[in-house]
This record gives structure tokens, C-alpha cells and sequence, in this order.
């Protein structure tokens, strides 16, 4: 799809969202109850600062808007991108007026704006640094500004392991320049002797009020969030990174259009893979690991011997080998991708070892192998 039709496209989908927003949190597998979930959410939206749930699991993102720009975003060439999302950002760098809606509400009275969906668009694609930089842009505040930030509070809030330790760390700074434009408006004349505000504009105290308080929320939640990831590193809870970086797997994969056993031992894998798992789940999580690891070379080699008029051997050794002629990888990396792949199958290996340290290990280099691998086909555009 070339940038200026996936642009139009878009455009439609943000405008619609505008309209009827499809942005909304439901309640994940880890959560007690749906009721109690329920309850606890819509709690939680009446606090400020919001509370940040130490386990990121017990919400999860929805958004049909959400899913189709991530559709027309998989379909844009590699190299222009960047230039789709840019393109995209022009509306946080001037906002249009937020859209009244006559019943229902979603984040001010009745008010709704795109923005909420494209903050979440921006930062699940790894875009979180070019969105805060056009929130620099703005000369004035705006409500579709303000209910953006409430999507972000929302974020950390639910899903904080969206975000690295150092995202949150920078992530105030990057939103200073807003903060500071919104302040402005708050206030005409202080002080004795007086002292009056070159940059005031009447009209716009309300929202740069309510801007200049949600940024100082977001500070504070992050810097709770950061703490959730200093407990967890020091309690050797598990690794939060790791945990985002499985869901940006089963995200390639879903993109990229592997099969659905291959997402099925992925997740196997987890159901095994739990704190209280015995020496005969861990194993079980071990073989569902190796299928995943197989899986995803003999899929991808499939698909692009395939898309070459080519027909590959379908077995892993043969799949390897291949991708590695293809360019996707280099001997060493070869190497390196047989040797986890004998570690994952030779269960004799495992008496000489910690059983869960063992499995730990594996699981966190298949996921984190995971995301290298399925980032360069989706960067050559492969399609299985």
C-alpha cells in the first residue's frame, strides 16, 4: 500500500474514531472477577493520581479502530513508516476541537477526540519518543490534548510494562514543554506588585488546569510504575520486560499471519510456565517452547521459499539452514539458533540443573529471540 492511500485510509479510521471511540480496557484472564474487576476500574478512573496495578496482566486493550490501523500499518512499506506515522502525529501537533456527543461519555462530559487511540497506536508500535515530541509542538492547549494524556494515565495505570524503566524515567522531561504552554494559560495577573501574563488567552484556563494536573499525575505514576520494576528485579518477580516483550510476539504473530498452533504453544508454554509448576509442567513448558522455537523457521522458511517460486524441505534443520542463505541471519547466528534449539530438546540435560532456573532461562531467550526474529521479517515484509 503505498503512503498516500494508507494515509487516507487512516484518516478515516481517526476520523470515525472521533466520533464513536472503540478505545476500551476489559478485564484479563489474571482478574478475580469480572464484577470485581469491573468495580475496582471504574474506582480507579476517579482517582488522581491513578493507581498502578503492580500486575499488568488483570487488564487488556481493545480498540477495533485500534486493530485496523495496525492492519493498514502492516501493510505500509518499511521505509516509509516513519513517514506514515509523522503524517499521523500532525494531530497532536494541532489538535482539532474534541467532538460533543449528545448521550454517552468517554473521557471529558461528553466529549471524545481521536487522540486516545492514536497515543495507543503510537507507543504498542515502539513510537512512544516521536508522540511526546509532537506534544512539544502545540502552541496553546487543547481538550483533545487533555483527554490524550488520560488515555496515557490510563495506560500506566493498567499496563505499565508498556513502557521501559527509562521511558518512564524521561517520560515527564519529554512532557515539560506541554506542561508549561497549558500553565500559562492558567492564570492573567499574580502576585503584589502584579504581575501580568503576556501568554494568557482568555478561555483556556479550564483545560490548561486540567493539563497541567494530569502531567502531574503522569509523573507520579511513573515514578510507582518504576518501583514495580525495582521490586520485581530485586524479589526476582518476573521480569516485566519480558512479559511485554511476549505480548509483542503474539502480536507479530498475529500481524505477520502464522499459524494458530504456533500461538497456541506460545501460550501452552505460559499456562506451564507458573510458580507453582512441578518438574513435569516445566517440561511440558519446555517441549511447547521447542514446537514455538520450530515453528516459527519453518513457517517463516515456508512463506518465503513460497513467495520465491521455491519449495524448502519442511523440517527445522533444512528451514534454518535456508533462512541463513536467504540473508536472514548469519553463521554464527546459525550456530547460536542450533545450539538453544538442542538445549530445548535434550531432556537429559535437565537432571544436571536447576529445574525452574533451567526453564526460566530458555523461555526468556525463546521470547527475546522471538521478537528479534519476527521484527526482521516484519522489517523485509513477509507475509506467512
Amino acid at each position: 500500500m503505498n503512503l498516500s492511500e494508507a494515509l487516507e485510509k487512516a484518516s478515516r479510521i481517526l476520523e470515525e474514531e472521533q466520533l464513536q471511540p472503540t478505545v476500551r480496557y476489559g478485564y484479563g484472564s489474571d482478574a478475580l472477577s469480572t464484577l470485581t474487576a469491573k468495580m475496582e476500574l471504574a474506582t480507579g478512573r476517579k482517582e488522581r493520581p491513578r493507581r498502578v496495578y503492580e500486575n499488568p496482566k488483570l487488564y487488556v486493550f481493545e480498540s477495533t479502530n485500534f486493530n485496523l490501523l495496525i492492519k493498514i500499518f502492516s501493510q505500509v512499506a518499511e521505509a516509509d513508516r516513519t513517514s506514515f506515522v509523522s503524517a499521523l502525529l500532525d494531530y497532536v501537533r494541532k489538535p482539532k476541537a474534541t467532538h460533543t456527543r449528545k448521550t454517552g461519555a468517554h473521557s471529558f462530559g461528553l466529549q471524545t477526540s481521536a487522540l486516545p487511540l492514536l497515543a495507543e497506536f503510537c507507543i504498542r508500535t515502539g513510537h512512544l519518543k516521536e508522540l511526546l515530541a509532537a506534544t512539544a509542538k502545540p502552541e496553546l492547549p487543547a481538550w483533545s490534548l487533555a483527554i490524550m494524556l488520560k488515555e496515557i494515565e490510563e495506560m500506566i495505570a493498567l499496563n505499565f510494562n508498556l513502557f521501559s524503566d527509562s521511558e518512564l524515567a524521561s517520560m515527564p522531561s519529554s512532557l515539560a514543554h506541554l506542561r508549561e504552554i497549558a500553565e500559562r494559560q492558567t492564570w492573567s495577573e499574580r502576585g503584589r506588585p502584579t504581575v501580568k501574563n503576556p501568554h494568557y488567552r482568555q478561555g483556556f484556563e479550564a483545560v490548561g488546569t486540567e493539563i497541567v494536573a494530569s502531567i502531574d499525575w503522569i509523573t507520579e505514576e511513573c515514578r510507582k510504575a518504576r518501583y514495580w520494576y525495582l521490586k520485581g528485579a530485586l524479589q526476582e518477580l518476573p521480569n516485566l520486560e519480558i512479559e511485554s516483550d511476549r505480548l509483542k510476539v503474539e502480536g507479530f504473530l498475529v500481524k505477520l499471519g502464522f499459524g494458530v498452533n504456533t500461538v497456541r504453544s506460545l501460550n501452552a508454554a505460559e499456562s506451564d510456565y507458573k510458580s507453582t509448576a512441578g518438574p513435569f509442567e516445566l517440561k511440558n513448558c519446555l517441549d511447547h517452547l521447542r514446537s514455538f522455537f520450530e515453528h516459527l523457521h519453518r513457517d517463516a522458511a515456508k512463506a518465503i521459499a513460497a513467495a520465491a517460486g521455491y519449495t524448502v524441505v519442511d523440517r527445522w534443520v533444512n528451514a534454518t539452514t535456508y533462512l541463513r542463505q536467504q540473508g536472514y541471519f548469519t553463521l554464527q547466528h546459525e550456530r547460536f539458533v542450533l545450539s538453544l534449539y538442542t538445549l530445548l530438546s535434550d531432556t537429559g540435560v535437565h537432571a544436571l540443573t536447576a529445574e525452574r532456573e533451567y526453564a526460566r532461562l530458555l523461555r526468556n531467550v525463546v521470547i527475546e529471540y522471538g521478537v528479534m526474529f519476527l521484527t526482521a521479517l516484519d522489517k523485509r515484509g513477509v507475509k506467512i
